[in-house]
């Protein structure tokens, strides 16, 4: 795969690409134009045929050729490299699990054949069409959402599927039929109201059913099949990808009717995970179509867990959340048709932050004389990393506070514990995740002025051979991201430095916050003002401060007068050899 992308990438030219799309203007080494992924009056996106990649300066959004094709388009990695393979005129390889085209068009067209057959049987059932007159379900919504009904009945769609010329066998990987003990086959859904689930592009992948009456499971769903993967497709968003694009925003309800009846109150923007809890993949999906999710989760234990799971999932994808508070007992369903679509939508508007929804469902389970209740309010108000937020909450709780009257004392006691907290969550994550760039920062702010005057010599043909092995030396460096990007570049050219323009290989470079960051140096300087001299200048200030570093871990080892003395005349002796 990794040749095919470089053959791609050799083949179509970033500028050329983007400048389909937005007026690029050459400025020294690189071009300039208006940012499209957001109001821009004043040129701040720069695009470079050296490096192959896009940054705005003050957006933050930045990438390469796939990365742009993705996030114009809407599509994935692979619907990106499948596009641009084509226009470059790149065979790419077949993948090991994809399936041949006469297979997956029998799946499919057995799939069609089910969807056939449940539309078919849900007239013909009493007790279906009375339940769907109960839950407002009329005949125009069962149209539109291609509603259907599976029998109560063993083998009633095992017998049309394999009248129609379908093998069972292959229908069982489908999960429409499955076999028993003797090798015959019965149907998976029966006596289920049927709704059929399909991708964000309008393809019929999966089915899920609900029984009729309370008994359990209520739901089944298609597990995973040879069309389908759970964890990536969401109800609803081959109808609501247009609304959620031009909105920037989704709302992510739990069910089928509850996202049914978000879009028949005017909501739509609403879909839901199926049969599994959010997983990194949906929020993935969404972050190629918005910018913020509201969640609107029934009001349950259940919901409130599968809402804070929720947050998580998608803050991680850097996406904005809110949550949707409703009364207890309330679904979005219910909400439609108690207070009509106004109400639906005031639910949505006046969707809480994730720590005010914390707060707020902490409040409903512990009173605020309890230990748990100010232990638990603690550790939400630190996870915030709004300095603004977090004296907002402090000062609207502290009043409650029960072990001290003196509201402003309370206030000074519960700032110190959340201090305690962040301090300790801010030495967490340094453990666990690496220092990167600050979101939006220039790298000038997160490198020394040394260090970015070498790994410029790097990104420079006549200047890298001469400046790599420098570069690759961690302890070389003054700041963690630098140490970083030296262990990086040793990683990915062990044998020394690469041939070529940046584009030829810094897309090896691994990961991508520190790619990131060296495609900004090539954008963010011009090479006028990169001489010999300098780069001396600045390998000569790096090695400096690295002897300074040693002596000084030498003398807090407790290194004797005479060691640091001749600490001391070896690095003279080195200076006056290198002069």
């Amino acid at each position: 795969m990794a040749d095919e992308r470089d053959d791609i990438r050799a083949r179509i030219d970033i500028v050329d690409l983007v400048g389909r799309e937005i007026q690029l203007k050459k400025t020294g080494r690189t071009y300039k134009g208006l940012c499209p992924f957001h109001q821009d009056r004043n040129p701040s996106f720069t695009v470079s045929s050296e490096t192959g990649r896009y940054k705005c300066w003050s957006c933050g959004e930045a990438g390469d050729i796939f990365t742009w094709e993705m996030k114009r388009r809407n599509v994935d990695f692979v619907e990106a490299l499948q596009t641009l393979a084509k226009e470059a005129g790149v065979t790419l390889k077949t993948r090991k699990d994809a399936l041949p085209p006469s297979v997956r068009l029998q799946q499919e067209a057995a799939m069609n054949e089910a969807l056939a057959f449940f539309r078919d049987q849900l007239s013909k059932n009493s007790s279906a069409s009375e339940y769907c007159d109960r839950r407002g379900l009329d005949a125009s919504i069962q149209a539109q959402w291609e509603m259907g009904y599976a029998p109560e009945v063993g083998g009633a769609l095992a017998v049309r599927l394999k009248k129609a010329g379908f093998s069972l066998a292959e229908c069982k990987t489908l999960f429409l039929v499955d076999e028993d003990a003797h090798g015959g086959y019965f149907d998976k859904f029966r006596g289920r109201l049927m709704f059929p689930i399909r991708d964000e592009k309008g393809q019929l992948v999966a089915f899920g059913g609900r029984v009729l009456g309370d008994s359990h499971p209520k739901y089944i769903n298609s597990s995973d099949t040879p069309l389908y993967r759970k964890s990536r497709v969401l109800y609803g968003m081959n109808r609501a990808k247009d609304a959620i694009s031009k909105l920037r925003q989704a709302v992510l309800v739990e069910g089928y009717t509850d996202v049914i009846a978000c879009h028949q109150g005017g909501m739509n923007n609403a879909l839901a995970s199926l049969g599994t809890s959010l997983a990194e993949d949906h929020a993935k999906l969404l972050k190629r179509w918005c910018d913020e999710v509201v969640i609107l989760y029934d009001s349950d234990d259940a919901g409130r867990k599968a809402a804070e799971r929720g947050i998580e999932i998608l803050k991680a994808e850097g996406l904005k959340v809110r949550v949707a508070l409703m009364a207890q007992g309330e679904d979005p369903d219910t909400l439609l048709k108690s207070g009509g679509p106004a109400v639906l939508k005031e639910a949505v508007d006046g969707a809480l932050s994730p720590i005010d929804y914390k707060l707020k469902a902490l409040a409903q389970r512990h009173d605020v004389r309890d230990d748990d209740y100010w232990t638990g309010a603690i550790k939400i108000i630190a996870e915030s990393e709004s300095r603004p937020e977090v004296d907002r909450h402090l000062n609207e709780i502290a009043h409650k506070y029960p072990w001290e009257r003196n509201a402003t004392k309370a206030l000074e006691h519960l700032r110190r514990q959340v201090n305690a907290v962040r301090s300790r969550l801010r030495r967490g994550l340094q453990q666990e995740r690496p220092t990167v760039l600050p979101e939006h920062h220039s790298v000038k702010g997160a490198l020394s002025s040394a260090e970015i005057v070498m790994l410029q010599a790097c990104l420079t043909d006549q200047l890298r051979e001469g400046t790599w092995r420098f570069a690759c030396s961690a302890d070389l460096y003054e700041t963690p991201i630098g140490e970083r990007i030296g262990e990086a570049l040793k990683i990915a050219y062990p044998e020394g430095a690469p041939k070529g323009r940046s584009s030829d290989w810094l897309h090896n470079i691994e990961p991508e916050d520190l790619r990131q960051t060296l495609s900004d140096l090539t954008m963010d300087f011009r090479s006028e003002n990169l001489t010999q001299e300098r780069l001396i200048d600045a390998l000569r200030k790096l090695k400096d401060a690295k002897d300074q570093r040693e002596t000084e871990a030498l003398r807090r080892s407790g290194a004797s007068a005479e060691d640091l003395f001749q600490r001391v005349l070896q690095r003279k002796g080195q200076k006056e050899a290198a002069n």
